[in-house]
């Protein structure tokens, strides 16, 4: 089978950046727990060449007890616990485990939704499917459940089952790319001449999560960003759970009014929880607003962060996802097996 092994490299790569001094290696093995893709990471704890050189040499019993549980696509996501390492065990579509070897002190709860991420883009790697292999950077809150560390014990992380649905916006300045975002993320379209949305523009669209018995159901609520509608916005804006900021990485002045709407959002939905997103990322000729300040004001405001093209496709799912997963994590939980 013929995989994009530079694509994997460099996911494993953005991993790294975002996991940081914890991760001690990231790992993609087949279902026989043959290592197919290895990344060191940042840690100064020495790496066993067993962890190196084959992942099954090091956690075979735990790889024995769940390979017949990955087999069948019904295991998801595992930790297991030793003196030394901690262990997130990913399902990585039907060819793939994702790996990833953390320090003895690490928290798993702030791994694991990054971990989930990259599991569902090597298995988009593995399918020959377009994927980008950033990683975006995501702000834990403290609504998020504590995976207890449980020494030899194999432990399944589940998310409680159901359907959440949720009312989403979008706030940002008129021409950032709003409506375009939601029609590729609900019609997988792009239009170059939408007209500016008056009032509001309502579509709904239902985000799934492979390995999960869970769905999260969008209700999304495309707000005008001209300044004429913003009495008009503040009737829309309440009851929203979730919502994305958007600005236009060619413009310094959506980028500078985004604290003006994260205020009256939150003034508003003072409980909704936000993601920062940097759009027309496909115009790199024109862009003036770079990743490193998108991460300043993302950290600033304490949100999530990624930057997208509503015209080529590329991150917008993953924009949508990282808030679906934002939320359906506060229902986790560890079960033992």
């Amino acid at each position: 089978m013929s995989v994009d092994r530079k694509k994997l490299e460099a996911l494993l790569q953005w991993y790294k950046q975002e996991i940081g001094e914890n991760l001690i290696v990231a790992l993609i093995v087949n279902r026989e727990g043959l290592v197919m893709a290895t990344l060191k990471g940042s840690s100064e704890v020495e790496v066993e060449e067993d962890v190196i050189g084959g992942v099954s040499a090091l956690v075979e019993p735990v790889l024995t007890r769940i390979t017949e549980e990955f087999s069948s696509g019904s295991f998801g996501t595992g930790t297991f616990d030793t003196e030394d390492h901690r262990f997130i065990f990913c399902e990585a579509g039907p060819e793939a485990i994702f790996v990833t070897v953390l320090n003895s002190i690490a928290m798993v709860d702030p791994v694991f939704p990054y971990a989930y991420l990259a599991a569902e883009k090597i298995s988009r790697i593995f399918d020959g499917r377009t994927v980008s292999p950033v990683i975006p950077k995501l702000i834990s809150d403290d609504i998020t459940p504590k995976i207890e560390r449980k020494v030899d014990k194999l432990q399944k992380i589940k998310i409680k089952s159901g359907e959440y649905a949720y009312k989403l916006i979008l706030g940002g300045e008129g021409g950032v790319g709003k409506t375009s975002m939601v029609h590729r993320f609900v019609e997988d379209s792009f239009q170059a001449d939408y007209k500016s949305t008056i009032g509001t523009s309502i579509m709904k669209k239902e985000c799934e999560f492979e390995g999960l018995e869970s769905r999260v159901r969008f209700v999304i609520w495309d707000l005008a960003g001209q300044a004429q509608f913003k009495r008009v916005r503040q009737t829309y804006l309440g009851n929203a759970e979730v919502g994305i900021l958007v600005y236009d990485v060619t413009s310094q002045d959506t980028f500078e009014s985004i604290e003006s709407w994260f205020k009256e959002i939150k003034s508003v939905s003072p409980n909704i929880s936000l993601i920062l997103v940097g759009n027309k990322i496909d115009l790199e000729e024109k862009r003036i607003i770079y990743t490193e300040k998108g991460e300043e004001l993302s950290k600033k405001l304490k949100l999530s962060y990624i930057e997208t093209s509503a015209k080529t496709g590329e991150n917008i799912n993953d924009a949508f996802k990282m808030l679906a997963l934002q939320m359906i994590k506060r229902y986790a939980f560890a079960e033992e097996v």
